[in-house]
């Protein structure tokens, strides 16, 4: 039988190890690849949003992806989720967005979201999507922006903790603000949690909720071969 196989579209070069770890300790035998293009951000953030270029090269992308055997595809970039949508359209196999999981996630808790997130670029898709996915519960999603510049301007001269700290101050703000639900719109922000098991708001992240769901289609695939 062979074993299912997942390409995750990346905009960096981010810690791997722990995705590939999460998968494969859920999904047997499973063979996780990743196509990434850390040009994809820089040129996202220059023009305010993706280009027809970003799109074209994403689509070239999840074409590969298919042709080299993948049964799924993951978009774990925020970013870019909308372009997920566009190059979905392109390929015959299933396309999954990291993030959905959690927009619908912070739906079922309420309807006065904190979204942060360190990178501008990020907060309008998690913003769209979350709405998105309300209207679809006949919900009106009250989305407040908190954008963290400097945590990013901290992380890219290679200072981590002042990145950590940032955010850590941050979310505890937000924990005072009566929001239903606080969503951490990068998938990279999960080496927080566990200095935030104080904050009593809820506190959603991608990676979890993404990934367990992308190990619930792989185990379908792969169940579907036996």
């Amino acid at each position: 039988m062979k074993a299912p196989h997942v390409c995750i579209l990346q905009t960096s070069f981010a810690k791997r190890e722990d995705t590939i770890e999460f998968l494969k300790e859920r999904v047997p035998g499973v063979r996780v690849e990743f196509i990434t293009d850390s040009t994809l951000l820089n040129d996202v953030r220059a023009n305010g949003g993706p280009t027809q270029a970003v799109i074209d090269r994403m689509i070239l992308y999840a074409k590969a992806a298919e042709i080299s055997g993948a049964d799924l595809i993951v978009n774990s970039c925020s970013t870019v989720g909308e372009v997920a949508d566009i190059y979905a359209k392109e390929v015959s196999i299933p396309v999954m967005k990291v993030d959905l999981p959690m927009a619908q996630e912070a739906v079922k808790l309420g309807t006065k979201i904190a979204l942060i997130a360190t990178v501008e670029t990020t907060l309008g898709p998690s913003q769209r999507l979350i709405e998105k996915e309300g209207a679809k519960q006949g919900k009106v999603m009250e989305c407040t922006q908190f954008l963290q510049t400097a945590a990013w301007d901290a992380l890219q001269a290679g200072n981590v903790q002042e990145h950590n700290r940032i955010l850590l101050e941050n979310i505890r703000k937000l924990d005072t603000m009566g929001f239903d639900a606080i969503v951490m719109a990068q998938v990279s922000m999960r080496a927080l949690l566990p200095k935030l098991t104080d904050v009593k708001t809820p506190l959603l992240c991608s990676f979890y909720s993404g990934y367990g769901a992308v190990a619930d289609k792989l185990n379908e695939i792969r169940q579907a071969r036996s």
